[in-house]
């Protein structure tokens, strides 16, 4: 077993892989990108310390806090989402915390398998699970086919315009995103609204979003789905874990847990194989909480 580092070190180590020190911070997001698909799983802003995010990496400081300004870094990042989305660098769905999450390709099959409902919603609103109103959402979805705008959806989901009807709209989302039934989508002439030069006729209110919506995972991302279903959960969970730990550098399984939703029995089982195959030992310090596992894999 390997010498245990303080945790100075370990920390230090972290924060040089998710780039959040001056030395290391990303430009934009060209950088961006190229950070979620080295760690798999990145949030837009700080949601939780067990996950990266785009906001301090940018900032190149984990202690900065977040602002409403528009013209700020936080409302900088805020722009990414569009210019991530058009180029469909990675999936934007709801996982850490149940908040935005950028989700490398590669590792989605795995998230799906550990935390998406792979039952159809025909079933869940029979089960009692989901409401009748988020059963039309995804009804809606399907016999659409592909990714529908907000416009569309709530049109085609019956959700007329009016605050009520926004509100039942947005709990409808929620309950499917709970179930991780959902990716956000961007159509390829989708930009914010803070954009240097909106198109003509296209408003520049501060608050607006044109071009993004909404996607079925079982319809418009059928080849992931599909990928999930033929693995096991100790599969996907070693493919996560796999991808996780080289950058987080050490994990504490019940925070990480509680950040996505996984079962902490699981997590302990699997860095219990991780153990067995030399890639990460146990971690005991007084600054994180046990159980906690060190990454020693290559």
């Amino acid at each position: 077993m390997k010498k245990t580092p303080a945790f100075a070190e370990l920390r230090a180590r972290r924060l040089g892989a998710w780039r959040q020190t001056a030395e290391r911070r990303i430009v934009g997001p060209d950088e961006g990108a190229e950070l979620i698909g080295a760690l798999g799983l990145v949030t837009l802003y700080p949601v939780t310390p067990e996950a990266p995010n785009l906001y301090h990496a940018y900032v190149g400081d984990p202690d900065r806090p977040t602002d409403s300004k528009w013209d700020s870094p936080s409302g900088q990042v805020y722009t990414w989402r569009w210019a991530l989305g058009r180029r469909e660098a990675a999936c934007y769905t709801v996982v850490a915390r149940k908040r935005p999450t950028w989700i490398a390709w590669d590792l989605l099959p795995a998230i799906l398998r550990l935390l998406s409902d792979p039952r159809m919603p025909d079933e869940l609103l029979h089960l009692g699970i989901i409401s009748p109103e988020a059963h039309r959402v995804a009804q809606a979805l399907e016999e659409a086919g592909r990714p529908l705008s907000t416009s569309e959806l709530r049109e085609a989901a019956r959700f007329p315009v009016g605050k009520e009807q926004r509100a039942a709209y947005q709990k409808a989302l929620a309950e499917l995103d709970a179930r991780l039934l959902l990716a956000r989508v961007f159509s390829p002439d989708a930009r914010a609204a803070s954009d240097p030069a909106p198109a003509e006729g296209e408003s520049s209110g501060e608050g607006e979003m044109t071009g993004m919506g909404h996607a079925l995972f079982s319809v418009s991302y059928r080849e992931h789905v599909d990928a999930a279903e033929r693995m096991t959960r100790e599969q996907a969970l070693d493919q996560l874990l796999t991808r996780y730990l080289p950058g987080a550098i050490w994990v504490a399984t019940k925070p990480l847990s509680r950040a996505l939703g996984l079962p902490q029995p699981e997590l302990d089982a699997a860095l219990a194989r991780f153990q067995e195959r030399g890639q990460a030992q146990p971690l005991t310090l007084a600054e994180i909480r046990a159980p906690a596992w060190l990454w020693v894999g290559e």
